[in-house]
């Protein structure tokens, strides 16, 4: 994050409607594991218990891993799920005391910093563990070291929030307990911030819902904002429940159709020109 850097070019790997997530740190590591983890992610299902008495689903996990900037945290009001980052990721495979010291604790503050600034709570540190690497080193701190010292320095009482992979690369036992470990983490972590975050949005849309009688209230806007939960739901491949979303609107239009041709309001477009612009 250092600014005299010159900065990497953002690591997209898909623009499929998919949970995004944004990785910070070094990212030629996670360029590396990417093809694995990506592979990997989807791969166990997640139980998915919702709000409200619904039925739990079982539903895999995809995510659009992008490289993290401060622009891509939502802005005070931007409600939008589409674009909201749901997790941040934090890589390293330092384990060297010195450069500790001199630059990851410091690139850690400052990513802290700037994720608390924007009151975004759902983050991860992944400590890459590389055998080979740390025998051409000197200043070694022992794994269990730098781990406890990363989470002291950053996690608080949230020590879960640092997780370690061992050696992503090879072909071990070791190493597919630690990617297995590894996965479950950062599916449960997506999973709780994906249901958090859909759960404010589907009260915020039903309050709006609620103002329909106010004068003002516009259908066009309330429109495209249960038309984004329908591309959610679609986005989880919850089909069903995207539909749903539509059969609301179809009733929710019908009404107002019927009750405009009565004479007992207006329009249901009022005040919704712009939306069509």
């Amino acid at each position: 994050m250092d600014a005299s850097e010159e900065p990497l070019p953002p690591v997209i790997y898909t623009m499929e409607n998919k949970p995004i997530v944004t990785c910070a740190g070094d990212q030629n590591l996670f360029t590396s594991v990417y093809p694995t983890l990506s592979q990997q992610l989807p791969r166990e299902p997640m139980e998915w218990r919702r709000s409200y008495g619904r039925a739990p689903k079982m539903i895999h996990l995809e995510s659009n891993f992008v490289q993290f900037k401060e622009e891509l945290l939502p802005k005070e009001g931007n409600k939008a799920l589409l674009t909201f980052p749901f997790l941040h990721i934090y890589w390293t495979e330092c384990c060297d005391t010195e450069v500790y010291k001199a630059t990851v604790k410091d690139d850690l503050t400052k990513w802290q910093n700037v994720l608390k600034a924007h009151s975004s709570v759902d983050w991860l540190i992944v400590i890459v563990e590389n055998d080979a690497k740390k025998k051409n080193k000197t200043n070694i701190l022992p794994r269990t070291s730098i781990v406890d010292k990363i989470r002291n320095d950053f996690c608080n009482k949230q020590s879960d929030r640092c997780v370690v992979l061992s050696d992503p690369l090879k072909d071990s036992s070791r190493t597919q307990e630690s990617w297995n470990a590894f996965l479950t983490k950062l599916r449960t972590l997506l999973l709780m911030s994906f249901t958090k975050n859909l759960g404010k949005f589907e009260d915020d849309m039903r309050t709006l819902r609620e103002k329909r009688t106010e004068p003002g209230w516009s259908f066009c806007e309330y429109f495209m904002v249960q038309e984004e939960l329908a591309f959610v739901f679609e986005m989880l491949q919850q089909f069903e429940d995207a539909l749903v979303q539509y059969d609301e609107l179809d009733a929710l239009f019908s009404q107002y159709v019927v009750n405009f041709g009565a004479g007992g309001m207006k329009c249901p477009f009022y005040n919704s020109v712009a939306c069509w612009q």
